[in-house]
């Protein structure tokens, strides 16, 4: 895909999340027991991986999105601590062949890239439930098909839950809603404007 060619951070992220993941134990030893009250936000680092389903608003790129965090916790707050987040998002929307063997490749299709910083908020519960709400703000990277690749400032405001059986691992969902505007130029036709709700699950460990 010309977004690995093109911006080499996504493939070094996909290469910190294997590293990342190969830190912690293939099973909870012994002594390590499930959590069954609130979460007691021990670890100052969390790192997330979302597969999201993205609906695009008018001529927006969007598909099937990859989404990458990485927080450090800011606070010591045992019952809402904030985080600083980075995200790295990568959605594809691929060609539709329209009931032929032809395929169609408009220039809302293509792949684009989401780099963004900003704050989460989690929020402790009675129950090892995790709730958080997340801003933040970013460079888009746009690759259409049929015009010239660009650049373009965005935002995105997300919530969802996690469910920590550990206190380091966790399994949930989020929906976002990214907003924003791509310096497209004479050769794009649609829209300049950036308009996605993605919604979907992962995993989140801390350490």
């Amino acid at each position: 895909m010309r977004v690995l060619e093109r911006v080499p951070l996504f493939a070094l992220t996909w290469l910190l999340a294997a590293a990342t993941v190969a830190t912690f134990p293939s099973r909870a030893r012994a002594e390590d027991n499930l959590l069954h009250g609130p979460h007691p936000f021990l670890r100052d680092n969390q790192l997330s991986v979302h597969v999201l389903i993205s609906e695009a608003v008018s001529d927006t790129l969007s598909g099937t999105k990859l989404a990458f965090d990485y927080g450090y916790k800011v606070t010591d707050s045992a019952q809402a601590p904030v985080w600083l987040d980075l995200q790295i998002n990568y959605a594809h929307a691929g060609c539709t062949t329209a009931g032929s063997s032809v395929a169609i490749c408009g220039t809302n299709t293509g792949d684009i890239l989401e780099t963004l910083a900003g704050a989460r908020w989690t929020f402790a519960t009675p129950i090892p439930l995790v709730p958080y709400l997340k801003g933040a703000v970013g460079l888009l990277y746009a690759f259409p098909n049929g015009a010239t690749d660009s650049v373009g400032l965005g935002v995105r405001a997300a919530g969802g839950a996690n469910y920590f059986f550990f206190d380091w691992l966790g399994l949930g969902g989020e929906v976002g809603f990214s907003l924003g505007r791509i310096g497209y130029d004479a050769s794009f036709a649609g829209s300049h404007n950036y308009a996605v709700l993605d919604f979907g699950g992962g995993i989140e460990f801390q350490f």
